[in-house]
Order: C-alpha cells, then structure tokens, then sequence
C-alpha cells in the first residue's frame, strides 16, 4: 500500500484532517500530518472530512455525512479541483465501495475525485466506450488558467477529441482506424487512393488542396499526356483563384502555367482577372505573389500582357507598398520590358509616396534600372525634384543614392544642386551623411568642391569632425579633394587637432589625413 493509499484509509478511519488547499495546486496531505509532499497530480477542494465510528454507530449515512462537507466553490477542472486533476485510479474507487458496502451505504452524489455534480467516477468513464464525446463536454470544466470562462468552449480540446476518436479500441482490433474515416482527402487512409486521375474526375480541384493529391496530379504533368491537362484544366480553371492561395494548391498552379497551351493561359487569364478585388488580394497573398509571378514568365503573347497590365496598372500603387504585391510588380518590369509604361506612369506620378515607403523603394529602383526613354527620364525628374527630402528619409535615401549610382553627370548636377546650402545638416544626419557621401565619391572633375567649400566656410565645420556620421563625410572629402580645396581642408583639421586627437570620432579624421599625398 502506497503513501496515497494509507491516507485514504486514514481519512475515513480516524478522526478529523482538514486540508490546506490554494486552488491551483496539486493533492496536499493534511496539515496535521506535516507532510510538505505535493508530487500527485491531483487536486480537491478545501473541506474538512468529520467521520468516526461514532457517526457510524449513531445511524449517520456516509452520504449524510458527505453531505455536510464544506466546499469553496465549483470545480473548475475537468478533474480533481482547481487544477488539473486526473481520475483516481479504479483501486482507489473500489476500496471506497467496499467500506461503505460494509455500512450497508452506496457510495454517490457528489464525488469525491471528480467534484461536486459530476456523478460517479465509473459514470464519467462511460462516454469513452466507444467515442471520445466526453472529452468534448470538459468545455464546462476548463480551468482558469487557459483563460477562459466556466462553460466557454475549448477548441483545442474538441480537437483533441477528434484525433483521438480515429483511433479508440474497436471490433476490428485493439486499436484499429475507425471505419468513419474511409472519407476525406486529408485521411492517411486515403492516401493510397491516387492512382488513377480518372477515379478523381469531379474531384481534381479538391485533390490539388491536398499535399499527396497536388503531388500525385503534378506527376500527370510530368508525364505530358494531353488528356490529362485538359482533364485537369477543365476541372481547376473555375477554382484558380482559390488554389492559387492554397499552401499545396498554388504549386499545382505554377506547375500548369508551364505546361498549359496558349488557348488554355488565356482562358485563365481571363478568369483571374475579372475580378480585379480579388486579383489583388492574389497578388498580395504570400502563396498567391509566387502563382502570379509564374504566370508573368509564362506569359507568350503581347495580347495576354496586354490584359494583365490593364488590371495592374489600376491597382499598382497597392501593390508597390505590399510586401508580397511588390513582386509582382517587379516581375511585371522585368519580363514586360515593351509593356510596362503604364506601371512607370503610376510610380511615377506618386514618386514621393513610392519611394518613402519600405517596400515602394525598392520597387523604384528596378522602375530605373528596367525603364529607358521618355518613363526613366520623368522617374529621374521627380526623384531629383525631391531629393532633399528623400535624402533625409529612412527609405528615400536609398533612391537618391540609387540613382548618383548611374554617373549621369546632368542628374548629379542636378541633385547636388537640391540639396545645396544644406550640406552641413546633412552630414551630421543619419541618412543624409549617405548621400552626400556619395555625391562626393560619385563627382567627377570638380563637381565635389561646391560641396567641401560649403562644409570648411560652415562655423560648424568642428561639429561635422566630431559627430558620429558627419566624420565619415569628412574622411570621404579628403579622400576626393585635390588643390586648393585638399590643401585648405587638411590644415583647418589640424588647426584643431587639439579638439580630435582624443576624441572618438575626431581621431579618425586625423588618422585619415595621414599619408595623403596632396593632388593638384
């Protein structure tokens, strides 16, 4: 007999034990006995049990007595209490059932190990015996700390209960798979079923949702047999739009796109965009961007772009900003190189909103490096029209470096003359200590010395030294200057030596000018 065991029998043999219990907590042995252990995973409600022979003898029934428990509150457990319980085991039960046989009692109502108004203990294993709907109703009994009310429902639990009702002990064996789930796709029972695509016929597109299915109908394409895409076109084409943003499905997608003829990807096409709403959302989904993506590389003809780019151009302001829809867009640039005007005009007349945003940036960029004409020089307008502003921007600097990147000494000219008178500020700027970075090391003959004259005659010229962007401005002018200008910047830093030798960021300045040959 175990220490639990002992102390039942004491509980009902002895006088009085009262418990210490704090809801929550696992099974406590009374205080009296001063044992701290609190290892079984079971936990009750505080109660006092008064019962000696003396009760006994005078007539009282065990239930009378049971009734006069004092009890804090509901059990809120699925068993034992206020924490998670367990069913006592079935020996604990049947030693109670023989004490109060030996009284002449039966041993109901409130139960002792499930808590008040939950039945006997054999009553509460009976849903079991042949499906888990018991688990279901522990919903009434969550504990607190999932955080839930009293009777709300337990999702996670019900499906629990589901896994666990596939595999219960049945007529066919032990633990056999239950008939029931002979249906369904997802079933591992069912997975042995793809061996023929005509036994799918009016269930393809169900099947592309199913990772073995999607696989198995993948294999036709690699086979090639004409019979099979059209069966298989005819069955997805009404549900594109679905499987596109299906975690298996939109890899049956991108698979057909490579393998569907030109009459077949015009016919979808069409599908995809009749409905410009949820076109986008397609475009901006993380499984739908690649599907979409794939059906631009396989795009044959000037007529089937010339259809997607009609809807795109509506909604490519949306999409430039989106993580996901920023691909498409890119895409777009990249494999319509004849057709993507429209998409140059939309960046273009909302340059400013495009190029500040995290994703529009970079879009941008491409816009610029996959543009020519007439687009690219009304991107480069605006870009340098703005350029004081982008320059001091998180994301905008990157566009305006992006495009000092080209060498095009008109657009340097002109971007340098933007951000004139505003150098100073500049340097010491997280962001704009970039740019004019590169407007010096991007300069050709003596583009930079407008802005290493402005920076020597600045009152603040020591600040720029000192400051944690603006000394990397200052190394890069030294690096890019020759004459008058070199000659001029070296002795104004060592004329304050005293203030950058022992400084942090001074220091490096110094160490710069060391072993620069002066050039003419």
């Amino acid at each position: 007999m175990d220490e639990r065991d002992r102390y039942i029998d004491n509980l009902f043999n002895s006088g009085e034990a009262s418990y210490d219990f704090y809801p929550g907590r696992q099974m406590g042995f009374p205080a009296a006995a001063g044992n701290g252990y609190s290892g079984w995973p079971f936990s009750y409600p505080s109660h006092t049990f008064p019962y000696d022979d003396a009760a006994a003898a005078s007539g009282n029934s065990l239930e009378a007595e049971f009734g006069r428990l004092s009890i804090s509150g509901r059990s809120t457990a699925a068993v034992g209490g206020g924490g998670v319980g367990f069913p006592s085991d079935i020996g604990s039960m049947q030693r109670l059932r023989a004490q109060s046989a030996a009284r002449a009692q039966n041993l109901s109502g409130p139960n002792l190990f499930l808590g008040p108004g939950m039945g006997s203990y054999e009553s509460s294993l009976s849903p079991f015996n042949n499906n888990l709907n018991g688990l279901n109703n522990l919903n009434q009994f969550t504990p607190n700390y999932y955080g839930r009310a009293n009777g709300s429902s337990l999702s996670g639990l019900n499906g629990l209960s589901s896994g666990f009702r596939d595999y219960l002990p049945g007529e066919t064996g032990p633990w056999s798979l239950r008939p029931a789930l002979a249906n369904g796709f997802s079933s591992s029972s069912r997975r042995l079923i793809y061996t023929s695509l005509t036994e799918l016929r009016g269930k393809i597109a169900l099947a592309a949702r199913d990772q073995i299915g999607c696989r198995f109908l993948q294999s036709k394409f690699e086979e090639g047999k004409p019979e099979d895409i059209r069966l298989i076109f005819s069955e997805i084409k009404d549900s594109i739009c679905d499987l596109m943003v299906d975690q298996f499905g939109n890899y049956l997608v991108q698979k057909f796109f490579r393998v569907c003829n030109e009459d077949q990807m015009t016919q979808l096409l069409c599908v995809l965009i009749n409905d410009e709403r949820k076109f986008k959302e397609i475009c901006t989904d993380m499984h739908g961007t690649r599907a979409v993506q794939k059906l631009i590389e396989h795009l044959t003809n000037a007529e089937q772009r010339s259809l997607l780019t009609s809807v795109l151009r509506r909604i490519t302001l949306p999409l430039v900003k989106n993580n996901n829809g920023q691909h498409v867009i890119q895409h777009c640039l990249r494999y319509f190189k004849e057709d993507n005007k429209h998409i140059l005009n939309v960046v273009a007349d909302n340059c400013l909103d495009v190029a500040t945003d995290k994703s529009g940036c970079c879009v941008l960029q491409q816009c610029l490096t996959h543009s020519s004409g007439e687009p690219r020089d009304r991107l480069m307008a605006q870009i340098t029209s703005n350029a004081l502003i982008l320059a001091e921007h998180p994301y905008g600097n990157y566009v305006v470096q992006y495009i000092l990147g080209f060498k095009m000494l008109h657009v340097t000219a002109d971007i340098m003359a933007s951000l004139s008178g505003n150098y100073v500020s500049l340097s010491m700027n997280k962001y704009g200590s970039n740019v004019v970075e590169q407007c010096l090391k991007q300069s050709e003959g003596d583009q930079a010395l407008p802005i290493i004259e402005e920076l020597i005659r600045s009152p603040h010229f020591l600040r720029v030294l000192l400051d944690p962007y603006g000394n990397y401005v200052a190394q890069s002018a030294l690096m890019v200057s020759k004459g008058t200008a070199q000659h001029a910047l070296m002795k104004l830093i060592q004329y304050n030596y005293a203030s950058l030798h022992s400084h942090p960021h001074g220091k490096r300045v110094l160490a710069r000018t060391k072993g620069i040959k002066l050039r003419p």
